[in-house]
């Protein structure tokens, strides 16, 4: 058992009603919210509300992911003092990303907070979504203290461990592509959606052997980054 799902099952221990599942995430959290209101939007994606409701969420989300990139570019910029800007920004980016973001949502166990069957999250970005809002809402409930003491305790091991970056998936699709003699892959944008505050935008990428796949993010860059993971995920299942 991994060290994060230790310390979700000695807390589930402690907190066993469906009216308690708050304080367990505030454990897990590390902040006890005096404004219970913004936890609980926070958690409460579009999905789950009428129209004008899911409004809070999306502006929770908006903020939530300014303020983790100020504090993991802030992290970076002190940890590796030797490295230039295009570097830190790869860093960033990776960091940031709706893959990471997953990653972070899967420690916490956060899907176990959010009335939905994890079925149902599969490929999609709410995980990562809420994450940036419960950010948000440490942020207006707590300060930058309360967001950045999250921040640095969920990602501070890789933030320091980072040294070499993993290869991003749309490179690793053109290499495997054009091994095979294929052309490289284009990405066109297939939609868009949300406010305009904070587009959502939807790519599809093919490749001539037929595998298609989609993405989406809040910008252009981050919908290829998840179009070419998917399209990734997909090569390495079949090959």
């Amino acid at each position: 058992m991994s060290e994060y799902a230790h310390v979700f099952f000695l807390t589930f221990a402690k907190y066993n009603s469906l009216m308690d599942l708050k304080m367990m995430l505030e454990d897990i959290l590390g902040y006890s919210f005096k404004r219970k209101i913004l936890l609980t939007q926070a958690l409460t994606p579009p999905i789950l509300q009428q129209r004008k409701q899911g409004k809070a969420f999306e502006r929770l989300e908006f903020l939530g992911d300014r303020v983790l990139g100020l504090v993991i570019a802030e992290a970076l910029y002190v940890h590796y003092t030797h490295d230039e800007e295009g570097k830190l920004a790869k860093r960033l980016s990776y960091l940031t990303s709706r893959e990471f973001c997953n990653i972070i949502a899967e420690r916490i166990n956060l899907a176990s907070f959010i009335p939905i069957k994890e079925d149902e999250l599969k490929g999609t970005s709410i995980l990562a979504n809420c994450i940036e809002s419960v950010i948000a809402a440490l942020y207006i409930d707590g300060g930058m203290e309360a967001s950045q003491n999250f921040i640095h305790k969920y990602w501070g091991d890789a933030i320091h461990d980072l040294e070499e970056l993993p290869k991003e998936p749309k490179a690793l699709v053109q290499e495997w592509a054009q091994k095979r003699g294929m052309d490289i892959p284009e990405y066109k944008e297939i939609g868009r959606s949300g406010p305009d505050h904070a587009p959502l935008y939807m790519l599809e990428v093919s490749l001539k052997n037929g595998f298609v796949a989609t993405g989406e993010g809040k910008n252009k860059k981050h919908a290829e980054r998840d179009t070419a993971q998917k399209l990734w995920h997909m090569i390495t299942q079949i090959s």
